[in-house]
């Protein structure tokens, strides 16, 4: 019997991921967890080990679309949504793994690497050798990469709004799918409480940004206006994940959607995304990535608000396609298949009808490791050091993932 693309990813997705616990220093893992690495961009064979919920939350949002209400459309088989089923509560077990304690005060909150542990390595030295390279950023917070145990103790970071929302739009869909426990948290007060109002101190404020412009923080700091050292920022992709996640509760009237939207749609009118990229994301590469989470808001939240944003992301994304000989059809920032998965994606969400959609699935499908399912790995999530230094994560599991999810929701389109 023949096995499909979606199929063969699925099988991927299942092999990679981590099974148990490994606790072994320099080779911790989660549960739950999908393999996952960071490294300097400029040293790319030096590769540390990461555990983080952002790998594994994008990964449960592709896999939520694999259900039962999809199974027949997608041509898949009952042992195909189990398979899923159980992906996703691994999945599950490992974001809650991230979540701030009860008592502390960003309660609720949930961080893109555990509180800082010790390690058992003394290794003063090479923090301080390294804190000098890196020269910050100093965000006075309590989390830290569990694999590199000379990671500077001072930028250790906080619970941050964008694993917050997507964790919790995970958790939603957890609910629905996989029978979890309904979301309690206050996520009106949780992200309305953590905006760009009254002179919050931003360690990279740029000239674009207005004043007081109410768009939703990345950090959940302490304090934060009365510690000006500690400086917040704004993520333009953080706050499209910020008003999925509100969309998908309701929670449209929430203090800052009105203005996170507008901020968004200043931008694209504006054409930041195409000229000065590093100045509206500090925490992703320019890989369309962008174009994605804004549409996936506009689309799955829904939030009509941002269809001329995404009208011309969309018409963008057209003017950019390649063609290769054989008719398929790909996007190319340096990581031609993920940027392709994104920019399909981006398309579909618009609801533009045009045929680069299914040219840009039959190279994904064509592009698809034939033994293992997999697509290869590629640079999803940044982090820029104060030193100007920046470092990547990368992810055949999550290039995987968001392949996956463009198969499907083509599949799905094709079907309507």
């Amino acid at each position: 019997m023949r096995v499909s693309p979606i199929q063969r990813a699925l099988l991927y997705l299942d092999a990679a991921q981590t099974k148990r616990d490994s606790m072994t220093p320099g080779e911790i893992d989660y549960r739950g967890n999908w393999p996952q690495i960071f490294h300097f961009r400029n040293v790319p064979g030096y590769r540390i080990k990461d555990v983080s919920p952002f790998v594994v939350v994008f990964a449960h949002h592709a896999l939520a679309g694999i259900s039962p209400a999809t199974q027949d459309a997608l041509g898949l088989g009952a042992d195909d949504i189990k398979l899923a089923h159980k992906m996703r509560v691994r999945a599950v077990d490992c974001l809650n793994r991230f979540k701030a304690d009860d008592a502390a005060f960003d309660a609720e909150t949930f961080g893109f690497w555990p509180y800082e542990m010790d390690s058992g390595s003394s290794t003063p030295l090479l923090e301080d050798l390294l804190f000098d390279l890196l020269e910050g950023p100093v965000l006075g917070g309590t989390r830290a990469p569990v694999n590199l145990s000379y990671f500077p103790t001072e930028m250790a970071v906080p619970t941050d709004a964008d694993v917050t929302a997507t964790v919790y739009a995970a958790l939603l869909d957890h609910r629905t799918l996989d029978g979890g426990e309904a979301v309690t948290a206050n996520l009106d007060d949780l992200f309305g409480g953590n905006r760009h109002i009254d002179a919050v101190p931003l360690r990279f404020d740029p000239a674009w940004l207005p004043d007081d412009s109410g768009a939703f923080l990345t950090w959940f700091m302490e304090n934060a206006s009365a510690t000006p050292q500690y400086g917040n920022d704004i993520d333009l992709v953080v706050n499209a994940n910020v008003l999925f996640a509100l969309a998908r509760f309701g929670l449209v009237k929430t203090p800052g959607f009105s203005e996170s939207v507008a901020v968004i749609d200043d931008a694209v009118r504006n054409g930041l995304h195409r000229v000065q990229w590093d100045n509206i994301s500090l925490y992703y590469p320019d890989s369309y990535v962008f174009h994605y989470c804004v549409s996936r808001a506009y689309a799955e939240g829904p939030i009509p608000e941002l269809d001329a944003a995404v009208q011309q992301l969309a018409s963008e994304i057209i003017d950019e396609a390649r063609t290769c000989a054989d008719g398929t059809s790909y996007w190319d920032k340096g990581s031609p298949e993920l940027n392709t998965a994104f920019a399909v994606l981006s398309l579909i969400h618009s609801g533009v009808d045009t045929p680069l959609i299914d040219e840009g699935i039959a190279f994904l499908e064509r592009r698809q490791n034939s033994i293992t399912g997999a697509w290869g790995a590629a640079p999803f999530f940044i982090a820029r050091a104060d030193s100007g230094i920046v470092i990547e994560w990368e992810s055949a599991p999550l290039t995987t993932a968001i392949a996956l999810e463009a198969l499907c929701k083509a599949k799905l389109r094709a079907r309507r």
